[in-house]
């Protein structure tokens, strides 16, 4: 397990999970917008290779993390891929328990919080 795609609008916080990621030997897919990463996760299905975890952000233009959760969760080549949401919002934590969500991280987050998570997941 080291295929990670990021799905966040925030341009810094999404190039530091990128490179903290990268560093720790995952690769690492990025997208900033949830329609963009539905595309992505479509053209992985065509191909044959998911990534192994996604950081999906909650709140986003054009298509939200919500929307995404929901349409993986309905999907069943997708809906077994862990999925860690983020939020500035710690409210959004219980309702992420309610959609295709392995876990959830209150921003702003450490560095050393998501890489627990990513390890954790990946050891499983």
């Amino acid at each position: 397990m080291n295929d990670i795609l990021i799905v966040e609008d925030d341009d810094l916080l999404r190039d530091l999970l990128k490179i903290v990621l990268n560093e720790e030997g995952f690769e690492v897919q990025v997208c900033i917008n949830g329609k963009e990463a539905m595309d992505v996760l479509e053209a992985a299905k065509l191909s044959g290779v998911l990534p192994s975890m996604i950081i999906l952000d909650l709140t986003m233009p054009v298509v939200d993390g919500w929307q995404v959760a929901a349409w993986l969760d309905a999907d069943p080549v997708l809906r077994d891929i862990p999925v860690v949401v983020t939020s500035a919002t710690e409210e959004h934590g219980e309702e992420a328990k309610k959609l295709h969500a392995d876990a959830y991280l209150v921003k702003p987050f450490d560095t050393e919080e998501i890489l627990g998570v990513v390890t954790l997941f990946s050891l499983t």
